[in-house]
């Protein structure tokens, strides 16, 4: 593939396999059945998949611990607690749209961090664009809510530890030593994603997830979320954070509700009402704009530290 077209490629991708999630997420709940056991099963024959691909490139991979143990935590901070929590939150009876206002709202959290934590200023055009695209997530879930009040207090706090994670768990993740391959390091975060899971159906009912269900429906909700979802969404992710960075990344995650919402509208008919296309509008503006900031190299780099005097 030309260079040119590597980055539109990896982006797209990671728009459309995220956005995959939600609705694979919705073709297991159709199916029934516990969420938090299929969804440990779909991270395990995630791994597995993975350790098979190793396996037949036939390289003989360099696992460092140090470097496995990288991947375990992001594994476990940008997959495991991240969906652990939406899930977790949405069987509470926390509305999905409410869910994925407050989640979509992680690329602000993200550019405040890497604003604050590593010092980069980013340009007014940029904060405007990423403002924009945030009210147009807004837009987009208000017209969706219904029943906001349905859940628990607490359960409120479950979306916004969602974000939170995938917040640290990027700016970590985009750290990572560089001694381990894509697909590796896909593997041993979808590992610990898998034990996250399942530690969580252990707490929950005393014993270890079921095994899935012998019905059609459920084993195609596992094979959507196993191939796109675990995959892809978060292949492409990892790709994104090394060719682009958190702030990059992050932005694309403002196109993930317009795109659910359309792609849920062909898939399961739903109506995608004036709200929903508005907000789409304000989403693309507000990603244009702040892709715009960084296109021109807005950013400020933090400013030199006066050398400590001998």
């Amino acid at each position: 593939m030309p260079a040119y077209l590597v980055i539109p490629f990896v982006s797209l991708g990671l728009v459309v396999c995220w956005s995959s999630g939600y609705i694979g997420t919705q073709m297991a709940a159709d199916a029934g059945g516990d969420p938090f056991a299929l969804f440990g099963w779909r991270f395990l024959f995630a791994a597995l998949l993975c350790l098979a691909l190793v396996a037949i490139v036939g390289r003989r991979p360099v696992w460092s611990p140090r470097a496995i143990g990288h991947e375990l935590v992001a594994g476990s901070l940008n997959v495991g607690v991240y969906l652990l929590a939406v899930v977790w939150a949405i069987q509470l009876g926390v509305s999905p749209a409410v869910t994925a206002l407050v989640t979509a709202l992680q690329p602000l959290m993200a550019t405040l961090a890497m604003s604050l934590l590593r010092g980069e200023r980013i340009a007014p055009l940029g904060w405007a664009g990423s403002v924009l695209a945030a009210a147009g997530v807004v837009v987009c879930a208000a017209g969706e809510m219904r029943d906001v009040g349905g859940a628990p207090a607490w359960a409120y706090l479950l979306p916004v530890v969602s974000a939170v994670t995938l917040t640290v768990g990027s700016l970590w993740s985009e750290r990572a030593p560089r001694t381990l391959g894509s697909v590796e390091r896909l593997l041993w975060q979808l590992a610990a994603a898998a034990v996250v899971f399942a530690v969580a159906v252990l707490v929950r009912t005393g014993e270890l997830p079921a095994w899935p269900a012998r019905d059609v429906q459920a084993w195609q909700a596992i094979v959507f979320l196993v191939v796109l979802s675990s995959l892809g969404g978060y292949g492409f992710f990892n790709a994104s954070l090394r060719l682009r960075g958190v702030t990059y990344t992050s932005l694309m995650f403002y196109l993930t509700p317009p795109t659910t919402a359309l792609w849920a509208a062909l898939q399961f008919g739903d109506r995608v009402g004036p709200s929903g296309w508005a907000g789409a509008v304000l989403v693309a503006a507000g990603v244009v704009l702040a892709l715009r900031a960084l296109n021109r190299k807005s950013t400020i780099p933090p400013r030199c530290r006066r050398p400590a005097s001998a």
